[in-house]
């Protein structure tokens, strides 16, 4: 008889073997074949090139993921990574909490399982250097992407400035475009963020409006596809578990850690530390408490998102708030009752 191994066939006489003999061998080759089953596939985890999202990068340099086969994506915008999302082609993906919302909206089943950053100045709007305010800007092109989270921060600084969006002319400019845009005069104001707010302020650009005027209103957020979390909790557990110890690292290296990160996204470890400054990084006891009890703070906070976006219209009155789309369990897999800082500020990482 013979058996095909993916190697070489091996052939067996049985004919002058026992019946113990042959049960023992059959045995053997039943538990050699089991070994050659093919490896897990990598987990995808989909991600741009925003300041908040680079632990995942400075997580996988260290070799923080546990052996675990994980593989960051980086997409240039976050339509991108939606789409890839939507389309299956991720499992996890870096997002604003107001995209996880949309998200939701269209059914599809994705959990928020860890807070990666609040934005407090590191999303802006910016315009060439001869409007003075927001309220100049009126008649004005305001390139923004096609996002969720591009038209809420434009919404917000317009609503503070006492214009509707009527106001502006919207022209679609996608992150990787921006600062051609800027360039060649195709735009008078952009909506961006943390590289590329730094990049266009250092090519003359005024800052007109930030996230810190919308405290705890931009949040980043790590989403999961339902059916991922039960499949391989392994992977997802060594994913957050690296992100906290990047985090960890981040606080303890703070010059090796922009040494690092800085050239990722075209600043020098300087403009990358000011950077990083507009983000908070929560660590791990905060996101327990913060996923543990939804009816708290996170839960306020997508209410809240969720009705401005029903204002904006990028939500109908029927979608529901979303609430249920925060799943402490994978936190709670790393020890919610470990203590430690409250957060990581952009004094200990930058």
């Amino acid at each position: 008889m013979a058996f095909r191994t993916g190697f070489k066939p091996i052939l067996v006489d049985f004919s002058c073997m026992s019946g113990m003999a042959k049960a023992s061998l059959l045995a053997g080759l039943l538990a050699l074949l089991s070994g050659c089953q093919a490896p897990e596939p990598p987990l995808r985890v989909a991600m741009i090139q925003w300041v908040g999202y680079q632990p995942l990068h400075l997580a996988q340099t260290l070799g923080y993921f546990g052996g675990q086969p994980i593989r960051l994506a980086d997409f240039n915008s976050n339509i991108e990574s939606l789409r890839a999302f939507r389309n299956g082609d991720v499992e996890v993906a870096a997002l604003t909490l107001d995209e996880v919302l949309l998200l939701h909206a269209d059914a599809h089943d994705a959990h928020v399982v860890l807070v990666m950053d609040y934005s407090q100045g590191a999303d802006a709007i910016v315009s060439r250097p001869e409007y003075p305010d927001m309220a100049s800007l009126k008649g004005k092109r305001v390139g923004v992407e096609n996002t969720a989270a591009g038209a809420y921060m434009l919404a917000r600084a317009l609503e503070q400035a006492g214009l509707t969006s009527d106001a502006v002319e919207i022209v679609k400019v996608g992150a990787e475009n921006q600062a051609q845009a800027y360039r060649d005069g195709s735009v008078d104001v952009l909506v961006t963020y943390e590289p590329l707010r730094t990049q266009l302020v250092n090519m003359g650009a005024r800052e007109q409006f930030n996230s810190t005027q919308i405290p705890g209103e931009i949040v980043d957020v790590l989403a999961v596809r339902g059916s991922v979390l039960k499949e391989r909790p392994e992977a997802i557990a060594a994913l957050l578990s690296g992100w906290f110890r990047a985090l960890d690292y981040a606080q303890a290296h703070p010059d090796d850690t922009a040494q690092r990160l800085a050239p990722r996204l075209e600043l020098s470890a300087a403009e990358y530390r000011q950077a990083v400054a507009g983000i908070r990084l929560p660590a791990l006891a905060e996101n327990c408490a913060l996923l543990n009890n939804p009816a708290t703070q996170l839960g306020a906070t997508v209410a809240r998102v969720h009705a401005l976006m029903i204002r904006m219209g990028l939500l109908t009155a029927r979608d529901a708030p979303g609430t249920d789309i925060l799943d402490a369990l994978p936190l709670r897999s790393l020890g919610c009752d470990r203590r430690g800082s409250p957060a990581h500020t952009a004094e200990v990482a930058g």
